[in-house]
């Protein structure tokens, strides 16, 4: 049984239809990348899915329950639905262990001792052990992006977005950030990640969803995509690329 099911989905900005009758599913532990031009309705995908945007048409189930246009409990849904944005958006004010337990204890309402002990762990697994005191104005890029992440984890959600999240950093921090998400995904990690990194794409994803025009062109494994993509558009796409091996 899927965990996340994404059902003719259909999303309009005015008369501009970004989302055309969009549908997959997600299994737990499943990698799902989702690739495409920019302006294809891959970033707003993602944020439906979050509740950060309402849809028109279609349906987002998540563990068997409709979690699309919800209003008066989407804070307790996106608590289930982790997301990680190219911005880092952590409060300059705040060092970053209280940025980290602000969502467990305000929203989760959970003990502090417990929240402190886990967020320490998640530091210590993204190589930031020694920061939990330093404020977001005295991290590099690519840290302040990895404190993202663990404030997201320690909400202890069921499925992870992330959205082009080293598009804002530096080449030399990218690899940092990316190592962290494919030892998310070799702990079973469930996640939809769009990005242009396209040796990443490859290596972690288990399914490839390619999109153009706010449609899904092609769903396939990574193998298939790379080496021979079904779809002339798919084709052009990647010719924009130059691969190589990513490795660990």
């Amino acid at each position: 049984m899927a965990l996340l099911e994404i059902s003719n989905l259909k999303k309009s900005f005015d008369r501009n239809t970004v989302l055309k009758d969009v549908s997959f599913s997600v299994n737990k532990g499943e990698v799902v990348v989702i690739l495409g031009p920019s302006g294809c309705g891959k970033s707003t995908l993602l944020r439906c899915i979050n509740g950060l945007e309402t849809v028109q048409d279609g349906q987002i189930i998540l563990d068997g329950e409709v979690i699309s246009n919800r209003t008066k409990d989407m804070h307790l849904i996106r608590q289930k639905v982790g997301m990680v944005f190219q911005s880092y958006d952590l409060f300059p004010h705040m060092n970053v262990l209280d940025n980290i337990l602000l969502g467990p204890m305000k929203a989760q309402h959970r003990d502090k001792k417990e929240v402190v002990q886990e967020a320490e762990e998640w530091l210590a697994r993204v190589g930031l052990p020694d920061k939990k005191l330093a404020y977001p104005r005295q991290l590099s890029g690519g840290q302040k992006q990895r404190v993202a992440i663990v404030r997201a984890l320690c909400m202890n959600p069921e499925v992870m977005l992330f959205d082009e999240v080293t598009a804002a950093l530096d080449p030399e921090m990218v690899r940092e950030v990316l190592d962290v998400m494919m030892n998310l995904a070799n702990d079973g990690m469930t996640m939809l990640i769009v990005t242009h990194q396209m040796d990443f794409a490859r290596a972690i994803a288990d399914r490839i969803i390619f999109m153009d025009e706010g449609k899904i062109i092609e769903e396939t494994d990574p193998g298939q995509f790379f080496s021979s993509p079904k779809s002339e558009r798919g084709k052009k796409f990647l010719e924009n690329f130059t691969f190589r091996v990513y490795r660990k």
